[in-house]
Parts: C-alpha cells; sequence; structure tokens
C-alpha cells in the first residue's frame, strides 16, 4: 500500500542550491513517485511503435496506401484530441486514476486491432487508441511538477523528454524484431507495455499525489473529494486562451514544432536531390537522436536555471539557424553542422519550455494549460509535413532560410509571452 506523497519541497539539508543539481542528483532527492512515473513513460514509449509502423502494417494486411494513409490521419488526429480529454481527465478524476484509465483503455483498444476485419471499424478503434495513448500525458506532467520543487522541474521535464525519446528509440528496435516473427506481435506488445505503465501508476503512485489528498480521502469521504475537486478545477479553455501571453506561447509551441519537424520532411528530399542515399539520411537522425539521449541532461544541468526565456530563445533561434543552414546540402560537413546546431537549440530550450505552461497555470489548471501547450506542438507536427511539402515544391532549397525565418519569429513570439515573468493567471471556476 502507498503512503502519502513526500512534500515537493523537502531537500536533504546541507544540500544547497537544489536548482543546480545534475540528474542524477535529482532523481535521488526526489519522492519515488516521480521515478516510478519516468519509468512508465519509458516502458509505455518502448511499446509506443504503432504510428510509426501503422501503414506498413495495413498495406500488409492488404489496405491500399491511401486507406492506410486514411486510418494514420485518423489515429494522428485522436493523438491530438486525446490530450485535451486526458486534462479533463486529470481534471475531474486525477491524475493518477487518469494514466491508469488511458494506458488500460488504450491496452485493450491496441490488442484488439489485429482481429478487426471491417475497415469504418479499424478507423474508429485506431482514432480511440491514439486519443487513450495521448491521454495521460496531461496528467502524467502535471505530477511530475506537483511531487518537486519549482526550481527541479526543468530537469525533470528534461527526464521525461529522455524517457520518451529512449523509449522511443529502443521501441522502433525492438519493432524491427517483432515484425519478424509477426506483425501482429507489433500491437499485442505495445499493449501489453500500455498496460505494464497503468499498473505502475496504481501501485507506485499514491492515491494523494497531484490532488492535495482527495483522492485517497478513503471511505466515507466520497462529497468532500468531490467538493475538492470542483474547488481545484481552475480556469475552463475559454478563460485561458484570453489571456494574451500565454496565446503567444501557444503560437511559439506551435511555430517551433513546425520548424522541428522538417527535419523529417525537407531534410530527407533536400538530400536525395543532393544524391545521398537513405542511409546517409538515416546515419544523419540518429546522430540527432543519439546527442539528443546523450547530452540533454548535461545541456539542461546549466541551462535549467537560466532565466526562462533566455533558455527558450536561444535555443529556437539555434534551432531556426541550424535549419536555415541546410540550404546548402551539397556538404556533408555543412549537414552535420547544420544538424548538430538544431540538436544543441532543442536540448538548450526544450525542456524548458515544456516546464513553463506548469509554472504559469493556477491552482488546478496545470492540466489544462499543459494540454494546451502539448496541442500547439501536436499541430505543429501534423501541418508541418504538408507545409513542408508544399514550402519545397515551391522554393526547393530557398525553403530552409524560411524555417530559420519561422524559428526568429518563434523565439520573439516566446520572448513576448515569457521575458516578464507570468501573468496573472485566469480565475479559477467553480461548475
Amino acid at each position: 500500500m502507498t503512503g502519502p506523497a513526500p512534500a515537493k519541497d523537502e531537500q536533504p539539508p546541507g544540500d544547497g542550491d537544489t536548482g543546480k543539481w545534475g540528474a542524477v542528483r535529482t532523481l535521488r532527492h526526489s519522492p519515488p513517485a516521480v521515478r516510478f512515473l519516468l519509468l512508465g513513460v519509458f516502458v509505455n514509449q518502448v511499446g509506443g511503435f504503432v504510428q510509426p509502423f501503422l501503414v506498413l502494417y495495413l498495406v500488409w494486411r492488404g489496405h491500399s496506401t491511401a486507406q492506410a494513409g486514411n486510418a494514420l490521419t485518423a489515429y494522428g488526429a485522436g493523438t491530438i484530441a486525446g490530450v485535451a480529454f486526458g486534462a479533463e481527465l486529470a481534471t475531474r478524476m486525477g491524475p493518477r486514476r487518469t494514466i491508469a484509465l488511458s494506458m488500460a483503455c488504450t491496452a485493450l483498444l491496441t490488442a484488439v486491432v489485429p482481429w478487426i476485419d471491417a475497415f469504418p471499424v479499424l478507423v474508429a478503434v485506431l482514432a480511440l487508441s491514439g486519443a487513450m495513448v495521448q491521454a495521460y500525458r496531461p496528467a502524467s506532467m502535471s505530477l511530475l511538477s506537483d511531487l518537486v520543487p519549482e526550481e527541479r522541474q526543468v530537469m525533470v521535464f528534461s527526464m521525461n523528454r529522455i524517457a520518451l525519446n529512449l523509449g522511443a528509440t529502443v521501441g522502433r528496435l525492438f519493432a524491427a524484431w517483432l515484425i519478424l516473427v509477426s506483425w501482429n506481435l507489433l500491437f499485442w506488445v505495445s499493449g501489453l507495455a500500455s498496460l505494464a505503465y497503468a499498473v505502475i501508476a496504481l501501485v507506485a503512485v499514491p492515491k494523494d499525489a497531484g490532488t492535495g489528498g482527495a483522492e485517497g480521502a478513503g471511505a466515507g469521504a466520497g462529497a468532500g473529494e468531490g467538493t475538492a475537486r470542483r474547488r481545484s478545477r481552475g480556469p475552463g479553455y475559454g478563460a485561458i486562451v484570453r489571456d494574451g501571453r500565454f496565446v503567444l506561447f501557444l503560437v511559439s509551441m506551435f511555430l517551433s514544432s513546425v520548424v522541428f519537424i522538417q527535419s523529417f520532411v525537407g531534410l530527407p528530399l533536400s538530400m536525395t536531390e543532393a544524391g545521398y542515399s537513405a542511409t546517409a539520411y538515416t546515419w544523419l537522425i540518429t546522430l540527432s537522436a543519439g546527442a539528443v539521449i546523450a547530452l540533454e541532461l548535461l545541456v539542461t544541468r546549466f541551462t535549467q536555471h537560466w532565466p526562462g526565456w533566455i533558455a527558450v530563445c536561444t535555443g529556437l533561434l539555434l534551432l531556426g539557424a541550424g535549419r536555415a543552414l541546410y540550404v546548402i546540402p551539397d556538404s556533408a560537413v555543412l549537414l552535420v553542422a547544420a544538424t548538430l546546431v538544431g540538436v544543441v537549440g532543442t536540448m538548450t530550450g526544450g525542456a524548458t519550455m515544456w516546464a513553463y505552461p506548469a509554472k504559469l497555470a493556477p491552482p488546478g489548471g496545470k492540466a489544462r494549460y499543459l494540454a494546451l501547450s502539448q496541442t500547439a506542438f501536436g499541430l505543429g507536427g501534423a501541418l508541418g509535413p504538408v507545409l513542408g511539402t508544399f514550402g519545397w515544391e515551391a522554393l526547393g532549397n530557398g525553403v530552409w532560410p524560411l524555417w530559420g525565418a519561422l524559428g526568429l519569429l518563434s523565439a520573439a513570439a516566446a520572448a513576448a509571452a515569457m521575458r516578464s515573468g507570468p501573468g496573472t493567471p485566469p480565475p479559477s471556476t467553480t461548475p
């Protein structure tokens, strides 16, 4: 049986400025629930290989490429809607229950895919699966920010990003082996990974974590639990989007995602036209992913105590500069340099950008603030490929300075939103 969550501001005596701690020290002095949440994110991401292999799987089953593309679009739309849905679940049910429910539903929906023959039903199940697989995110991120003091949140969010990236890398390698055995194993193993995260949330996360004790009030406290949740629901989406500075931050998130995704859209097109092989592109992307996994926590150790707007704007400017440098694809050295510049930008500002909405949100509003920021980033990732291919067809390599300019615009929006510190949050609402 789990005990109460440790106070998030507790720290061992004599440990100095916790804002400058590295990853190991931060993790060691964080509540056990933080470590289990990060483990759950990693395990779930290891099994998160449905989306990357969905088109190939559906074509293997005999569906047309157009049908496979439609199914992937439905899954992607579900992932975007699921973030907002997860925020509402977290606000009403509590983060722990939201993670467990969303992951249990994901496990069921994913596991039944191989047994569904009717294509319309298959698309509907995939859309629901996409929604539920992302519904845990606002709850998980809200919990992480609740369980550690503010000066350690950037480092913990950086660990969360590493868990996502490392899990995805391991998962795709694992998936390549599973395919050799059976395509259906992709979905069954993915379902098991989601179920494992649900169990981790129920067993290892304290009942009162992130709820002020309401969720774990025990028998006979049902009315009090409901009242506590109603008091802490925070502002609704309508009130949040009237905060002009936060809207600017969302614009920055969206633009940064559009710029970031071009390494998977315009870059392979540019390299192919310049005569590089697919293997060369694969090595470049592997270099990028490896650098993030190996170095982001080290970079975050230094940037976590920078003013937030400086870390974010520096990162966005470097990201844009890296994309602009792709304008000359003929030089392999310049391609590597451009990739590394963009990667340094991602490592410099990424974790701070992800943590900022939790710092800005009023009591009870973290899940919605985090959901909106992740939705903005997801929309950028969804629309970025369309904009990227259109820009490439219209301008060719001349599109890269445009992506650099969008990086600059994203940095300007972030500076306007963050520079003078968190604004006055919208008032909480009580239904």
